[in-house]
């Protein structure tokens, strides 16, 4: 069973959040806010929709994630503070992106539609510019 975090007044604000992230575009099917201990904060499914990783190996790619994430940020210095990262697999497609100094939010979408998309409307979402479109784009 994936472990949560229980701060219910973090979870609240990220609740939010993830509607927002699951209503940006179609395709986006999972959402999930870690910390930095790669517990699940809050997360959002699309109905009807299955994870394709078991519940042990998505607590390992949290962990992954986490990881990774830290060793980018040890790279600041040198190549600049990293905005997100694009992982493209046959089946899916996982961004990740840092909501703070503490929070990762992970977005996996289907591969129907172009992430350029999804992923300028979540930045858009989190940083709260609603100059950008944030609506959903076209539909396929």
């Amino acid at each position: 069973m994936l472990s949560y975090v229980t701060d219910m007044k973090m979870s609240m604000s990220y609740s939010k959040l993830l509607e927002k992230v699951m209503n940006c575009e179609s395709y986006v099917r999972y959402a999930v806010v870690l910390n930095d201990e790669g517990k699940l904060v809050e997360q959002r499914i699309k109905n009807g929709i299955e994870n394709f990783l078991p519940t042990a190996q998505m607590e390992i790619s949290f962990k992954h994630a986490i990881n990774a994430w830290k060793f980018r940020n040890s790279m600041i210095e040198f190549l600049g503070k990293s905005k997100y990262v694009l992982a493209v697999y046959e089946n899916v497609r996982r961004i990740t992106i840092p909501i703070n100094n503490d929070y990762l939010l992970l977005v996996i979408v289907d591969n129907r539609g172009g992430q350029k998309d999804v992923v300028e409307r979540v930045l858009a979402i989190i940083s709260g510019d609603y100059t950008k479109q944030i609506s959903p784009g076209p539909q396929n």
